[in-house]
């Protein structure tokens, strides 16, 4: 199979091609790459990449993809559209969030390094197409295998600020999202730690390029309605950015921006059951999850002192101390979209 240079430089126009994005091989042998299917419209135009996974257990957006590009035809494109269907194939095939290789974060790792370490090398050598060719960039995640979400989106606020962030939210409106999550990257900011500007939405938006998060759902599993949602809403964004000519935009007319958030974890170990629905937001004091010890007798139901707005659950009813029960929203605004 052709490399993606030569197979992108090679399609004519109103066609679909295959291709990979080779990084290396295995003991044994088999060559290891990122497989790309790509549309080449009839007419010039843009290229929305839509890059289909980059945590190994992050399933929705993959599917999502496919349905999209295989509901396209290619004839009727001006511009092109690309889909990375996993940026971490290793991941995926092991089903991991993380490639067993290195149990590095791919999410951490962009731009790469060529002769880095295995997730390093992936990195590189996906960064370097997208960011030559992609005018705007779908970076779909999801929550992890312990946790039930809904969709929302997530764009980063880098200093350069060459992509303005009125464009970002605008970009997101497309997909209807729960919430739009704008996220810092500075350090004691209450997100994950780590390089958090290793991100593939934070990095190309470092070259001048637009990028962003979707969040779809829980991971490993597929949530038919979620994938159906992140459909219409790749439909409406290739509409106005000119790739589907004649076809409606469907825009949220407003978002909720989250501008803090940050996750609730376990003080004591036991057993989980959620009490409340994700999307809504919890009155301060009411329960989240109520939980029992390993006795069956019940512990504190966990309730915040604040109102909170909820993007995440955990479904996983086992938990330690420490661990991760909830994902909330503790400030947000409410945005129009014009």
């Amino acid at each position: 199979m052709k490399d993606f240079d030569a197979a992108f430089a090679e399609a004519s126009p109103g066609t679909r091609f295959r291709a990979r994005i080779p990084f290396g091989q295995t003991a044994s042998g088999l060559p290891l790459g990122i497989p790309i299917v790509g549309l080449r419209g009839r007419q010039d135009g843009p290229c929305l990449w839509i890059n289909g996974q980059v945590h190994g257990d992050e399933i929705n957006g993959i599917l999502a993809a496919f349905d999209f590009i295989n509901g396209l035809d290619p004839a009727a494109l001006r511009g092109s559209v690309v889909l990375s269907t996993t940026a971490n194939p290793l991941a995926l095939d092991a089903r991991t969030k993380k490639t067993t290789l290195d149990d590095e974060d791919l999410d951490q790792a962009f731009p790469g390094r060529a002769d880095g370490f295995a997730t390093e090398r992936m990195a590189a050598a996906l960064f370097r197409p997208i960011a030559a060719h992609a005018d705007v960039t779908v970076n779909m995640h999801s929550h992890g295998t312990r946790y039930d979400s809904a969709p929302y989106a997530v764009y980063k606020l880098h200093p350069k600020a060459v992509v303005a962030e009125a464009a970002l939210l605008r970009l997101t409106a497309h997909f209807h999202p729960m919430a739009t999550c704008r996220m810092s990257v500075m350090p004691g900011q209450g997100e994950l730690p780590g390089n958090i500007a290793g991100a593939l939405d934070y990095q190309l938006l470092e070259h001048g390029r637009a990028a962003f998060m979707i969040e779809l759902g829980g991971g490993g599993r597929a949530e038919p309605a979620f994938i159906d949602q992140a459909v219409r809403g790749f439909r409406s964004l290739a509409a106005d950015l000119g790739l589907l000519p004649n076809a409606p935009v469907d825009l949220a007319a407003t978002l909720r921006r989250v501008t803090a958030r940050g996750h609730v974890t376990a003080d004591r170990g036991g057993f989980a059951r959620q009490a409340a629905a994700i999307g809504t937001v919890a009155a301060a004091g009411t329960p989240l999850l109520r939980l029992c010890d390993a006795y069956g007798e019940a512990l504190p139901p966990i309730c915040l002192p604040r109102d909170v707005f909820i993007l995440g659950l955990r479904r996983d009813p086992v938990v330690h101390t420490g661990d991760r029960l909830a994902y909330v929203a503790r400030e947000w605004d409410e945005v129009r979209i014009s």
